[in-house]
């Protein structure tokens, strides 16, 4: 029996991310398709954005409330850092994925799949993404080539937040070439792929 239920649609990367912490934790959840137009959805989430979680009578909106809630309401590994400094760069990580790596490449993959339905990519918008793209890359790079993970040696919410977005980064071109030139990262995210609660939680399937 579910314990959890994640509102949100398949291929949401936060949506991901929840499910993924979620499965990490070994929390039971279900998925329910989040309708964000429809009447009375406000109640779940005053902007009616997703991912939203429900847990029983609580309802926790945002994505790092969301995962600050799996973490701190179960038992289970610690997705968090129990240390002042690590649970910053956790929370460094999550921001900057937030603020700087979702734009661009959430905007890379749309710009692509517009191409992929039929319709046309702005060129210009895809050149002013790559010089971004190279330097979050470079970031991520400087971190995992010297340990593991994100933050320290044990998976965190760092990793369940970037790691959706990279994932849907490299099914376009700029993505897969920004990947190239970071070997790292690239074990990294092979890593990340090959993890259980990733695996089991993919929206496309497969790992």
């Amino acid at each position: 029996m579910a314990e959890i239920i994640i509102h949100t649609v398949s291929m949401s990367p936060y949506g991901w991310t929840a499910r993924i912490l979620a499965a990490e934790k070994g929390v039971a959840f279900d998925t329910v398709h989040a309708d964000v137009a429809s009447p009375g959805y406000e109640h779940l989430h005053p902007f009616r954005k997703m991912p939203v979680l429900t847990h029983g009578e609580i309802v926790v909106y945002e994505s790092l409330a969301i995962a600050h809630y799996i973490d701190r309401a179960f038992d289970g590994p610690a997705l968090q850092p129990s240390d002042v400094l690590g649970q910053a760069e956790a929370l460094t990580w999550v921001s900057v994925v937030n603020a700087y790596m979702f734009p661009t490449m959430n905007g890379l993959v749309k710009q692509r799949f517009a191409m992929a339905t039929g319709g046309e990519a702005n060129e210009a918008a895809l050149a002013e993404l790559r010089e971004p793209l190279a330097g979050q890359l470079a970031l991520i790079e400087a971190a995992v080539s010297v340990r593991p993970f994100l933050v320290g040696h044990a998976f965190t919410i760092a990793d369940a937040f970037l790691m959706p977005q990279l994932h849907y980064a490299t099914f376009t071109p700029e993505g897969l070439d920004a990947l190239a030139a970071a070997p790292a990262t690239e074990a990294w995210l092979e890593q990340m792929r090959a993890r259980p609660c990733v695996a089991a939680t993919n929206p496309l399937g497969g790992g």
